[in-house]
């Protein structure tokens, strides 16, 4: 039982960091209809643009953050003014097509950048173990986990209670409609890949705390649209549902089947749920079902 205890609470903390990464691919989806997979990238320079400030020029990591958090905000109004604005009317699987050569041009500089080399960092987080009924928790894991809820808690009250929000909340109901009433939609999708770059650098200096900066990192983002796709694409709420489930069944799935097979099976463990996922419910846990009339 203290074994099931131990996986499924590192489970629970790792899933928040995957939530992270998938609400920054939910938010661009509801306010453009575009499943991005350029989050990976955006992920791994804001770890990288961290590394800088705080390895490279020795700064506080509290203003490494603030000056990762605004490049990787510019880099995201980059991304959306010169890539993703001139395909607005073009047919969807364009943008998600720019999205994947985003990723692979960006990946290309990433890996010029590192030239082979894994980055670490000396953590600015509590270091040590917590022991609770048998139950050890990591305390740098916990305080991630804290930053990530209060992350979403942020995210849900500006969506429900700023003008800002509100906008993103008619622009992801309608384009049109939301012009109609004075919206400007333009704005906002500059807004919504600002504010998904700063969620992508968060989880980017988060988890590059415990996995170096290394080529698999922006890989992480496929472990983000997994929990989109299970928790449901537009929907906040179940971006953090969809990242725990995920981190809950990797870890307890790796735990008891990895002795038996001979490991491996974490990596397996989130398609396969995606898959079941996908079966049951196409629009995930929590997203909303349309039925479309043909």
């Amino acid at each position: 039982m203290d074994f099931f205890l131990n996986l499924s609470i590192s489970g629970l903390l790792n899933g928040g960091l995957y939530a992270l990464v998938a609400l920054s691919i939910v938010l661009v989806y509801k306010a453009t209809e575009v499943v991005s997979l350029a989050q990976g990238q955006l992920l791994a320079f804001g770890a990288l643009f961290f590394w800088v400030a705080y390895m490279g020029f020795g700064l506080p990591a509290w203003l490494s953050l603030l000056i990762a958090l605004a490049l990787g905000g510019v880099l995201g109004f980059a991304v959306e003014r010169l890539c993703m604005r001139p395909l607005i009317g073009q047919p969807l699987f364009s943008s998600f097509l720019m999205t994947f050569a985003l990723f692979m041009f960006l990946d290309g500089i990433f890996q010029l950048v590192l030239s082979g080399q894994a980055k670490g960092y000396t953590s600015f987080l509590p270091t040590g173990t917590m022991e609770m009924a048998q139950v050890k928790i990591s305390v740098g894991d916990l305080v991630s986990f804290a930053i990530c809820l209060v992350v979403f808690g942020i995210m849900i009250l500006i969506f429900r209670y700023t003008k800002v929000g509100l906008g993103m909340r008619a622009t992801a109901e309608s384009h049109e409609l939301a012009q109609s009433v004075g919206i400007r939609v333009r704005k906002i999708f500059s807004l919504v890949w600002i504010i998904s770059a700063a969620l992508c650098v968060v989880a980017g200096v988060t988890l590059a705390r415990v996995m170096d900066i290394h080529y698999p990192l922006p890989w992480i983002a496929t472990k983000g649209l997994v929990v989109a796709l299970v928790g449901g694409l537009d929907s906040i709420p179940g971006a953090l549902l969809g990242g725990l489930i995920l981190g809950l069944v990797e870890n307890v799935a790796a735990g008891y089947i990895d002795p038996l097979v001979g490991g491996g099976v974490k990596e397996v463990a989130g398609y396969v749920l995606l898959l079941l996922i996908l079966l049951i419910k196409p629009y995930g846990i929590s997203g909303q079902v349309r039925i479309e009339r043909i």
